[in-house]
């Protein structure tokens, strides 16, 4: 270890946490870490040194040299790898909830957290008095900008106009006298009236009245439009925002176009050499185009097949086999080669999917069969496109294979809850409220029923009317109830954490309920994979977002006595 001189030990501790031992973090580098680290790797001597020998200036860093050290190094490194050495936090504030799920799409390198809808009652005014939802500003220079001011304040009225009836009707479900939450963390529930300490009954108040409006929000937001206004804070790596800005500008939504330049300019503040690259993708988007058209050509004679099921275990090689199995004479080499095509087919029906409205199964087992040896040529070739370099890459239906792919129809809700798992691959359909709507049951108990069909038939008006002239931006008036089709990929262990995660008593019933339905279907394929998954929860709850609550105050009593 280097021996550093006392002047030099008081310089390092403004950049570095721990000047003489040999774990440390960095700090009050902001741009310049990536390089540094990319720097060190080539040097002899450790960060401390190289800081010091060839970022140091006059006792500070030296942002002129550093800019030219960090130029060289992206020559000799590469800037895809030294951007992942550097990071920055971003926030959006004010997009819509579908931009923030097309941005979660990008979703190597990135963090976000989102202003939750179970939480935040979103019946906030902006400064102009208006409900928050996006004006996307061609539908308001339309013909289409009253109607789309209409139906968004409609579905915003009715939010509101319910919340105290639904929350009324949750608080006569479970009055305050009959809820119990451990507030005392002893393990046992409590009454209220068993409580004699103002502190403790405070705690039970807030528990009860935060476990009754997460049980409001809830339910009431399934009538929010996804053009509502959400904040979206991000921290992610140099590599990551070069990816989003770029993915962003070649988007078809204008929305993520204009927040693609407004995040480049901020970016550029703190690091900018590592989202200098970012820029509308040509080849992406022409392959989009390409693809819209052929998906059209080649199934515009055939009609979508009903289908009521909302899961769908997809296994590839089933359907090819099952032309061998009456084989007698079946070979080794005749199995491998069904299991290829039956993969061959799940490839191509993913490369469909996302610009149609079939179910995946439909593909596979009746549209990508029916397709001429020239027509399957020619899906391969828009959707792989022109590639120029080895950027230009295909999108995600080359990441078929996984072992478990599931094809899913589940209201929007249930989707951008799921969505954000890392470690999985997914494939989606546009967004619209033509597959229908998912009516939560205790809405049916209340009586408000007819409430909500209003609004999903006003949604699907209002969409009908955009779509012609507005195909991508149509979909602003989906609801977080509408149903949409996606497909969900992954692998064993990935199974584990998602599904054990997504089962926990707290979590919201329908992705709850559509996780169970999850590991039931791998409990079918293979009941030792699914047994070992010991810790997926197949309970039913009620209470389950109070005793979370009630756990919090717990954490809250145990920090202020420690402050004590």
């Amino acid at each position: 270890m280097a021996k550093f001189t006392p002047e030099e030990i008081e310089l390092l501790k403004n950049y570095v946490t721990n000047p003489t031992g040999s774990v440390f973090c960095i700090t009050g580098m902001p741009g310049l870490v990536g390089a540094a680290y990319a720097r060190y790797s080539r040097a002899q001597g450790g960060f401390r040194e190289v800081l010091l020998k060839e970022f140091i200036k006059e006792g500070v860093v030296d942002s002129e040299h550093a800019e030219e050290l960090i130029q060289r190094v992206l020559i000799a490194f590469g800037d895809d790898s030294v951007g992942e050495l550097e990071g920055a936090h971003l926030s959006f504030e004010n997009i819509t909830m579908l931009a923030a799920k097309e941005m979660e799409e990008c979703r190597i390198g990135g963090s976000p957290i989102e202003q939750s809808t179970r939480y935040v009652f979103l019946n906030q005014k902006n400064d102009e008095g208006n409900y928050k939802y996006y004006r996307d500003p061609k539908i308001m220079a339309s013909k289409h900008g009253r109607a789309y001011v209409e139906g968004m304040n409609f579905f915003f009225d009715t939010y509101c106009r319910l919340y105290d009836p639904v929350k009324d009707w949750y608080k006569k479900r479970k009055p305050l006298e009959a809820a119990e939450y451990d507030v005392l963390g002893s393990g046992e529930k409590q009454h209220y009236a068993a409580l004699s300490d103002p502190k403790d009954q405070k705690a039970f108040r807030v528990t009860y009245a935060m476990d009754i409006k997460t049980k409001t929000c809830d339910t009431l937001r399934y009538i929010l439009p996804i053009a509502t206004q959400t904040n979206v804070g991000w921290f992610g790596n140099g590599r990551f925002y070069q990816s989003l800005v770029s993915a962003m500008l070649s988007n078809p939504h204008a929305e993520l176009q204009e927040l693609a330049r407004q995040a480049e300019t901020e970016l550029n503040k703190l690091i900018p050499a590592y989202v200098r690259r970012a820029k509308a993708s040509e080849y992406q988007m022409a392959n989009e185009g390409n693809m819209e058209k052929l998906a059209l050509q080649l199934t515009a004679n055939i009609e979508v097949m009903a289908n009521e099921d909302e899961i769908d275990l997809v296994d590839p090689g089933v359907s090819r086999m099952a032309h061998l199995l009456a084989d007698q004479n079946i070979t080794l080499d005749a199995v491998a080669k069904a299991l290829q095509e039956g993969q061959d087919h799940v490839t191509l029906a993913m490369m469909l999917y996302p610009y149609v409205r079939h179910s995946l199964r439909q593909l596979i087992e009746q549209v990508i069969p029916a397709l001429s040896t020239e027509q399957k040529s020619a899906l391969i070739r828009n959707y792989v496109g022109v590639r120029k370099t080895r950027r230009d890459r295909p999108y995600r239906a080359f990441e078929s294979g996984y072992p478990y792919t599931f094809d899913l129809v589940t209201d929007f809700g249930v989707y951008k809850d799921i969505m954000r798992h890392r470690m999985t691959s997914q494939l989606r359909q546009k967004f619209s409220p033509l597959l229908g709507f998912v009516m939560p049951p205790d809405i049916i108990s209340m009586g408000l029923e007819k409430d909500l069909q209003d609004c999903h038939e006003r949604s699907v008006e209002l969409y009908k009317l955009l779509l012609p002239d507005f195909p991508h931006s149509a979909s602003y008036a989906t609801l977080h109830g509408s149903k949409m089709r996606w497909t969900l990929s992954f692998n064993d262990r990935e199974a584990f954490h998602l599904l054990e995660l997504r089962t926990t008593p707290q979590g919201h019933p329908m992705y709850r309920r559509l996780c169970q339905m999850m590991h039931t279907k791998i409990a079918e394929r293979s009941p030792w994979r699914a047994e070992l998954m010991s810790f997926v929860d197949h309970n039913d709850y009620d209470s389950a977002r109070g005793d979370s609550e009630a756990r919090q105050r717990v954490k809250e009593r145990q920090l202020e006595e420690r402050k004590k």
